[in-house]
């Protein structure tokens, strides 16, 4: 182990401080493997989150974060940061994974771009949005362009050793740091996450799309958005230099890509510059009004209590069967189903008890009948 990570486990006011925030996150006293799904925003992994909760509730314990803010809003514990709590939890004889997904970038900037397009970027409601000059929409897209969706956790943020490429032949890394397991996932391959990591983590599962933008109150514009977008060629010729693109896609990759956008590229476009962009950002954040984590994220909101159990492991055999589902596992939705439930069973257990009762009275009645006869 590090010279680093020496530092940080002697450091006893740090201790106690993850100490209280395993205990926020429910973390100190489960016997189980814990999975860190630690993302950016807007790479799908959501969809993993609840994957993996309904298919693997029983056996591993999933913490969804994408960064210190977010884990200082789940545990209200200041000064500590997102690998201090992974090492910490491996400290204590925890198994932990910790899971990251690239994007390809042009389509993570414009998913991140309409996650807060109402409440941050025009400060209006997202029903609102679809109202508005589709023009207008694109025109501040490609003004802030460079800005949005930067940066990428398994390089920037995880502070471990990488391999000079990702393998985009197993379409996966899997590293042992320090005794983690480090998965590095792409978008582009999610047809067969169900099969990584499913081998991985040992769970006969089926991936589950959730919380995308074409369900939410914006999607008549995005679709739009989708259909009318062409990118400037000189973004579009810088996207082409991103180091995290160059290092998670092969050059063949990167052709086909290139090949796709360049059928939907139009004349260069003058963006901010870094100073107009920062000004753009001051103004936008004093006018926002975002909520930061979004209470009706996950279609499985990971409640271990028997009723959301029950309606979990339905929804995971409908989902083995290939049946869509849309049902989200709510808790209060949950307990009132099973009791609705118990009522119709014992409604009719009661109907059956009450019509053996009757056949048994009016057999006896024509047992007595026959006998006086």
């Amino acid at each position: 182990m590090s010279s680093k990570l020496l530092n940080f486990i002697n450091d006893t006011n740090k201790m106690t401080k993850l100490q209280q925030a395993n205990d926020a996150l429910h973390l100190t006293n489960i016997n189980k493997d814990i999975i860190f799904v630690y993302t950016a925003p807007k790479v799908a992994s959501t969809s993993i989150v609840t994957t993996l909760r309904i298919f693997g509730l029983d056996k591993y314990e999933i913490i969804h974060i994408h960064d210190e803010e977010m884990l200082n809003v789940l545990t209200h514990i200041k000064d500590i940061t997102i690998n201090e709590l992974i090492f910490y939890n491996k400290h204590i004889g925890k198994n932990v994974y910790v899971i990251d997904v690239y994007r390809s970038p042009i389509e993570r900037k414009i998913s991140a771009y309409f996650e807060k397009i109402g409440s941050y970027h025009f400060n209006d409601k997202d029903e609102n949005i679809n109202n508005y000059n589709i023009n207008k929409i694109i025109y501040r897209f490609n003004k802030i362009f460079p800005y949005i969706a930067l940066g990428d956790h398994f390089i920037d943020k995880y502070n471990i050793p990488i391999p000079e490429k990702f393998d985009t032949v197993k379409k996966c890394l899997l590293l042992d740091v320090h005794g983690i397991k480090y998965i590095k996932l792409r978008l582009k391959d999610s047809k067969i996450w169900g099969y990584i990591l499913g081998q991985i983590f040992k769970i006969n599962m089926v991936m589950v799309k959730d919380y995308e933008s074409t369900n939410k109150p914006i999607k008549d514009i995005y679709n739009q958005f989708k259909m009318e977008y062409k990118i400037p060629i000189n973004l579009l010729n810088e996207i082409m230099h991103c180091k995290y693109f160059n290092y998670y896609y092969s050059e063949e990759e990167r052709k086909e890509y290139y090949d796709e956008w360049i059928k939907k590229s139009c004349a260069p476009f003058e963006y901010y510059d870094l100073k107009e962009y920062k000004l753009y950002n001051e103004i936008t954040l004093e006018n926002c009004h975002y909520d930061f984590i979004q209470s009706d994220h996950y279609l499985d909101e990971g409640c271990r209590c028997k009723a959301c159990s029950i309606k979990r492991g339905e929804i995971a055999r409908k989902i083995l069967r290939g049946i869509s589902v849309n049902e989200r596992i709510v808790h209060t939705e949950a307990k009132n189903e099973l009791i609705q439930k118990r009522v119709i069973q014992a409604t009719r257990i009661n109907q059956q008890i009450k019509q053996i009762k009757q056949t048994r009275s009016r057999d006896f009645k024509n047992i007595l009948s026959r006998r006086n006869l």
